[in-house]
């Protein structure tokens, strides 16, 4: 059943990202760590982050850069940090626990709103950590 949903959702990423979408925003960000985004292990590397304003479907895409591999992020609005806020640069947040991190917000740099990811629960085990790479405007044409 893990398998089915996972294929679907590579599916489905694969068919927004076919269609594309004019409100669509792509952001750049290395990322020097494994990590997980909904529910997949994704590998240190350059990813791209392509996201949309669609309130009925709110996701972002997130993708390899080398390997191609792309994940499908449901995300929910919430207000940015004030500290993001101020710097004015695109972010991502990660919540890490030992050698364990997932993403858990973005931020465009521009909105008054950061997107918040569904990340698990961090065990009491190892030293828990809050990681913030900055993300640059994807120069990369379609």
């Amino acid at each position: 059943m893990k398998q089915l949903t996972l294929k679907s959702m590579l599916a489905a990423a694969v068919v927004v990202l076919a269609a594309g979408s004019a409100s669509a925003q792509t952001l750049k960000a290395d990322i020097p760590f494994t990590f997980h985004a909904a529910g997949v292990t994704m590998p240190a590397g350059t990813y791209e982050l392509r996201t949309s304003s669609s309130r009925t479907s709110p996701y972002v895409i997130i993708r390899n850069s080398d390997s191609h591999n792309s994940v499908l992020a449901m995300y929910a609005l919430a207000n940015a940090p004030n500290d993001w806020r101020i710097r004015v640069e695109p972010m991502l947040r990660f919540q890490c626990n030992g050698g364990y991190c997932a993403l858990s917000e973005a931020w465009s740099g521009a909105a008054s709103s950061v997107l918040r990811f569904n990340a698990p629960k961090l065990g009491h085990d190892g030293d828990t950590r809050i990681a913030e790479i900055r993300m640059t405007m994807s120069t990369k044409a379609d």
